[in-house]
């Protein structure tokens, strides 16, 4: 019986010396693995094996191109029912009020043609836009008619 008394204390002290190991390398192995999961950490453990890590996603510009409206307004409606509008080069008619609302995106470039150019002179004022739109800036003016057969205004671009 004495030989299993001095058994005892050695397991005694193999257990009280093990079980915190074992319990520390297990939880030490779960925060590995929790921690691994964060998409970050994840990146950087790829980056230091030497994976392949995905490009940062950029949304295309086509996806992102900004629009916002322009207010045309004539200086009168009856000498400006023969200027015609054109957005890129496309007709979007002529003036049948002192106002026109003009749908515009990046890039865009508003032409007006004036059908009688030695007819009387016609102002076209940007009288209100859209929050985001930098240019034609509110108050920009084009001048037709006394001989000016077209004019234009700046390239639409946004903030």
């Amino acid at each position: 019986m004495a030989n299993k008394r001095s058994d005892r204390p050695f397991m005694q002290w193999f257990d009280d010396l093990l079980i915190p190991v074992t319990m520390g390398v297990l939880s030490v192995l779960v925060l590995v693995q929790v921690v691994g999961m964060a998409p970050s950490m994840r990146k950087a453990m790829d980056r230091m094996e030497g994976r392949f890590v995905s490009a940062t996603v950029a949304e295309p510009a086509s996806v992102r191109s900004a629009s916002g409206s322009i207010v045309l307004t004539a200086s009168s409606v009856a000498d400006a029912s023969h200027v015609v509008v054109f957005r890129n080069g496309v007709s979007l008619g002529t003036f049948t009020t002192n106002q026109m609302d003009i749908l515009v995106h990046e890039g865009d470039h508003i032409t007006f043609r004036d059908e009688t150019p030695n007819g009387p002179e016609v102002f076209i004022y940007v009288t209100d836009q859209a929050p985001n739109l930098l240019l034609p800036a509110t108050g920009e003016t084009v001048e037709l008619g006394s001989g000016t057969a077209t004019a234009d205004l700046d390239q639409v671009s946004f903030m």
